[in-house]
């Protein structure tokens, strides 16, 4: 009876805490996440908001406005509800500034694709909930801008001559922006990046040295007096929380990333439990530190940030208990071999690879960091960027610089792409580790070896032949078609200012994830909406997969014809040049011999009808309408005669567009088409088996009860 009652006491301590869970979350979610401002009809009204980031591209100021009160609502202090707007402004608008202007506001929309970061979740958790376009009536006061704000421009200033100033940027406040991408990538592909993180090696080092220092100041004031025992633990006690309130300050600078959270809280702890006397371990206080952060936001478990930081410290505590009577540098390779078990998996299903020598890099990167950069940040910080602190930072940005560039092109060779690995995948193994930890043996991992040879066998079994990815861009388009890990890429979708394009920001990452080696590429048109992103496709090393269809002229497509894994590629129009861009649209006809797909770019119906003429047009099972479901295209008679099962609109949100139009949208309906958008359901994949072809969208797939939109 007794067991009984302890393994009900168990269950029931669970269930209560699951409920508690469940009710906090849902309770924390109506009051800190949810909109109870006046809702968003498409009319104008007044905003007031402060002014949290600006960035200029050419005579346009892009602003990130923190909501302060909507058309006479008050937004609450505890809400942070972001709003993103151009503002054409003969005044620049400065950070902390408060801005008013007459808006058009709409909530905000995210892309979402298959084997890509979900952005939404990124909106959701740092509060940017809507857009707004055509401001007018802007007034701009100027306000002093935060704390924050000011140290960062304060660091920047100082930092601004030093080669690396944008990874000490990073040490010193969690903003990453200004480091060059070439050493980013360099710093994800060796294992290293970890490092930029504000985490426990950077809350450890400054709370010690301002103990020491506070200490050796109390003992120079108070040299030569003489006190108690209990005055000296009273003094201990208040040099320790003065310490660790200028480590919560500096958390509070950073922007309280989620691996600051949890290092200060787990130091907060270990102190409390040091000056109380009780007995305390590193893995009591990670779960206390853990539950802190869960209180605060429960919605933190959706930051990777929260699983990597929480993760390597478990690992580091599971290595420091199963080698305690172990040499100090046979414990710490042994934490570093750890730290690779631990985290491998996770970069895995995040980053699609890990970098295979993360372990032996970290063993001379972390003491180097430890013991030598990052000290002398702090100390050169804490004195105020003095002239003698900051010649030997001087020097050591010289030498650290120069190495880089000697070893940044071996970036690539240590990193290991995994291409796509399924969550399951990662479950199967954190479940094998965990069980040989509870138990070590070998049942454990041959049980987990079953599991993971009968889940890649039923994914063997259930792959498909080849697969089409219309990938929601917003207005535009870009498709990928795969089989047996090639791929052939059908447009590149837009590009904006020259600096931000779909080819960067989505295509060339879902590429990478799935470890495709992109064979073709495809142009329709030169318009920005369908080749804006070519720059960016060249300068990453495909312009040879143009050759085929475009014989490196990606402003001409030919007329061609490819035997490619099985399927043929061949393109049926423009058969001469045209009149405009839309006309000389390549139009291409893809078929495995039993699924046929048209691919039409932004022919209009005058090229349709030409077509018909040449009788090419055949009845398919999958139809990327033209022109993104423009009137100006998908005639009847084009219709009737493709006979489509399935249409894609590849289009925008953007209303007054009217994408694809109504009157289109009606003619396929007519024909029984089943018709998807990408603006209301994310990236569209269509795959096809022997049996049957089958449709996924990726909003449908990557549900949230918490996004709405």
């Amino acid at each position: 009876m007794a067991i009984i009652r302890v393994y009900c006491g168990v269950f029931l301590g669970f269930i209560r805490g699951v409920v508690f869970a469940i009710g906090y979350t849902l309770v924390y979610h109506q009051l800190i996440f949810t909109w109870h401002g006046p809702s968003l009809s498409g009319a104008y009204i007044e905003v007031h908001g402060t002014v949290q980031q600006t960035r200029v591209l050419g005579a346009t100021q892009f602003v990130t406005l923190r909501l302060n009160d909507v058309a006479g609502y008050a937004v609450p202090f505890y809400q942070n509800h972001l709003l993103s707007v151009a503002v054409h402004a003969n005044q620049p608008v400065a950070m902390g500034a408060k801005l008013s202007a007459d808006m058009r506001l709409k909530s905000k929309r995210w892309r979402v694709n298959y084997d890509a970061l979900d952005r939404r979740i990124y909106g959701f958790l740092h509060g940017f909930s809507f857009t707004a376009s055509s401001p007018k009536n802007i007034t701009i006061t100027n306000a002093s801008p935060s704390i924050r704000q000011r140290y960062l421009a304060w660091l920047k200033a100082q930092l601004q001559p030093l080669e690396l100033k944008g990874v000490y940027l990073a040490l010193l406040s969690a903003e990453r922006s200004d480091i060059e991408p070439k050493h980013n990538q360099f710093f994800k592909h060796s294992g290293i990046i970890h490092l930029l993180a504000i985490s426990g090696l950077h809350i450890s080092l400054l709370y010690g040295l301002c103990f020491i220092g506070i200490k050796c100041g109390l003992w120079c004031v108070a040299h030569g007096v003489r006190s108690g025992q209990w005055q000296q633990a009273l003094t201990n006690r208040l040099v320790a929380g003065a310490a660790l309130l200028i480590s919560g300050i500096f958390v509070l600078l950073c922007a309280l990333p989620i691996s600051a959270q949890r290092a200060w809280l787990m130091l907060a702890v270990f102190v409390w439990l040091y000056f109380s006397r009780q007995h305390y371990s590193l893995s009591r206080c990670l779960l206390i530190a853990l539950a802190c952060v869960l209180l605060a936001n429960p919605f933190a478990l959706l930051n990777i940030g929260l699983w990597f930081s929480f993760l390597a410290v478990a690992a580091i505590v599971i290595a420091l208990v199963q080698s305690q009577r172990w040499h100090w540098l046979s414990r710490y390779m042994f934490i570093q071999l750890w730290l690779f078990i631990a985290l491998a998996p996770l970069s895995a299903a995040t980053f699609g690879g890990f970098s295979w020598a993360s372990a032996p890099v970290n063993l001379v990167a972390v003491p180097f960091v430890s013991f030598i950069l990052l000290p002398l940040l702090i100390v050169v910080v804490l004195t105020g960027f003095s002239e003698p602190m900051l010649w030997l930072l001087r020097q050591l940005d010289l030498a650290l610089s120069s190495t880089l560039e000697e070893v940044i092109e071996l970036g690539p060779v240590l990193w290991f792409s995994t291409g796509e690995l399924d969550i399951t995948v990662v479950m199967i193994y954190y479940l094998a580790v965990m069980a040989m930890l509870i138990k070590p043996s070998l049942w454990p991992v041959c049980y987990a070896g079953g599991l993971f040879v009968g889940y890649c066998a039923q994914q063997w079994v259930y792959q498909p032949r080849w697969q089409l990815d219309v990938l929601d861009v917003g207005h535009g388009l870009s498709i990928v078609i795969s089989r047996q890990g090639k791929a052939v890429v059908y447009d590149l979708g837009p590009s904006y200012f020259s600096r931000y394009s779909i080819v960067k920001n989505t295509l060339l990452p879902i590429i990478n994830a799935r470890d495709l080696q992109v064979e073709h590429t495809i142009i329709s048109h030169s318009d920005n909406d369908h080749a804006g992103g070519l720059e960016h496709w060249l300068q990453a090393g495909y312009g040879h997969t143009l050759k085929p269809f475009h014989n490196g002229n990606p402003g001409i497509c030919r007329m061609s014809e490819l035997s490619w894994h099985g399927l043929t590629v061949r393109s049926i129009w423009p058969h001469s040049n045209q009149q405009n861009d839309n006309a000389n649209s390549c139009v291409v006809h893809i078929s495995d011999g039993k699924y046929n797909v048209l691919l039409s770019g932004d022919i209009t119906e005058r090229e349709e009808q030409q077509l018909l003429t040449q009788d090419k047009i055949r009845p398919v099972d999958v139809l990327v309408s033209a022109h993104h479901g423009s009137d100006s295209s998908s005639s009847a008679a084009f219709i009737k005669q493709a006979k489509p099962k399935v249409v894609i609109h590849s289009s925008g949100a953007r209303r007054n567009w009217q994408m694809p139009h109504p009157v289109v949208f009606a003619r396929f309906a007519a024909h029984n088409a089943e018709q998807y958008q990408t603006k209301l359901q994310g990236g569209i994949r269509v795959q096809f088996y022997d049996t049957e072809m089958q449709i996924k969208t990726a909003k449908a797939d990557k549900s949230y009860w918490f996004i709405s939109d």
